[in-house]
């Protein structure tokens, strides 16, 4: 016989998120844990913490990138101006 009241604990849980709770009452603790496994082993990651920590490296080496990007091409900018002026100097001084 199921049962047919609720503690504090899963109304808690049900607050906090419905989802988890449908899905933990429907398959349970045991049989989420085993598909988390098989789904976190498809994607070649040992733990969610891992899974976390390999996208927020990639996040970060791609921000990284775009950082050195710009500090280079802010680099050639400063520069081209540089010998623009340089050239416009040196074609007053020739001209005189």
């Amino acid at each position: 016989m199921a049962k047919e009241t609720l503690s504090a604990h899963e109304l808690n849980k049900y607050t906090y998120c419905p989802y988890q709770w449908y899905y933990e009452k429907t398959y349970g603790r045991a049989e989420l844990r085993r598909m988390r496994k098989e789904y976190l082993e498809e994607l070649g990651l040992e733990d969610s913490t891992t899974a976390n920590f390999v996208r927020g490296e990639a996040f970060h080496r791609k921000l990284y990138r775009q950082h050195r990007l710009r500090q280079i091409l802010w680099k050639i900018l400063i520069l081209a101006v540089f010998v623009l002026i340089l050239i416009y100097w040196v074609m007053q001084y020739v001209h005189v």
